[in-house]
């Protein structure tokens, strides 16, 4: 089944795909963020809450990565 997951403040919200009901949502100041398929609601708004926190996990941790190495690179020039 198809769901459209919307996001008001930090809730998200997932209904059935129905553009009547969306347009409800979003008049009541929801954002559209996704239309995901999945078995529940639940399930529709885990997919959609894991694939942000991908967006903000993987950059973090090339940053992590990289300002050591920098750092390394930056002393052995200097030194």
């Amino acid at each position: 089944m198809d769901f459209y997951i919307l996001k008001k403040q930090e809730e998200f919200v997932a209904i059935p795909a129905n553009e009547q009901c969306c347009k409800e949502y979003l008049d009541e100041g929801y954002f559209y963020v996704d239309k995901v398929a999945a078995c529940n609601e639940k399930s529709a708004i885990r997919s959609v809450q894991e694939k942000h926190n991908k967006v903000f996990k993987v950059p973090a941790k090339v940053v992590l990565f990289v300002i050591p190495i920098m750092l390394f690179a930056w002393w052995s020039v200097t030194h």
